[in-house]
């Protein structure tokens, strides 16, 4: 397989797609001729949120060319909105945020640290949960850190995150990832500013919405999006 190299001023939505990075699930009116997919976060109910849309980074991360034109394209932002400097380190988050992380720490010329992924105990037929160990990485006392991940889907898991880091002393002062599609947080999260290469919102949906009840209904939803990404392609088509 050849590597993907952006063409001069292409979109990075556009470059995803070469990428076999992006599924939408197909429609002939209102009704779905795929599966919808499982987002991160969850419902009240504890069930994960859905929806019509997934951006896959992991197609996209062994086209590096291609990383490297998202993380230029989020260090330009944070150059035009003067958020280059407040930082010292990046952060990743595996897996995606890990690659894309790297690559932005060398296109901004920052120290760069990731996290280990760790699986948590998760119910059978729900997604399956993390938790990440920096053990192996030594953070000064105030050090800033920016948080890199691949996307953003509603900052759900977000807080554990912070909540991780932040034991080490580290002060967490952005987040910045590939992909913000969060229909609910724009520009900041917690006061932190939120960075990303493409922002984009995707509907998302609990279980329980008219919208999607038929297709829970019928088991017409896919959990391990990653693993059955193929598949997903096929339907596309």
């Amino acid at each position: 397989m050849k590597p993907i190299i952006p063409l001069p001023g292409e979109d990075l939505m556009e470059m995803g797609r070469r990428c076999n990075a992006v599924y939408v699930c197909p429609k002939v009116g209102s009704e779905r001729r795929g599966p919808l997919v499982a987002y991160a976060g969850k419902d009240d109910k504890g069930r994960n949120l859905v929806g019509d849309i997934y951006f896959n980074f992991r197609r996209i991360e062994v086209h590096l060319k291609v990383v490297e034109a998202f993380a230029e394209a989020a260090c330009t932002k944070l150059r035009e909105q003067g958020l280059l400097d407040m930082f010292d380190t990046v952060c990743g988050i595996p897996q995606g945020g890990r690659t894309f992380g790297q690559m932005l720490a060398l296109v901004a010329c920052k120290r760069f640290a990731y996290a280990d992924k760790k699986p948590k105990p998760t119910e059978m037929g729900k997604k399956q949960e993390y938790t990440w160990d920096i053990s192996q990485f030594d953070f000064e006392q105030g050090e800033r850190v920016a948080i890199a991940e691949d996307v953003y889907n509603n900052f759900q898991n977000t807080d554990s995150t912070l909540s991780e880091i932040a034991v080490t002393g580290a002060n967490i002062v952005l987040l910045v990832g590939a992909l913000n599609r969060s229909p609910i947080y724009d520009t900041t999260y917690r006061g932190l500013p939120v960075i990303a290469s493409i922002r984009e919102a995707y509907p998302e949906y609990e279980q329980d919405d008219l919208a999607v009840t038929a297709d829970i209904a019928a088991g017409n939803l896919e959990l391990e999006v990653k693993k059955n990404w193929d598949r997903l392609m096929q339907v596309q088509v």
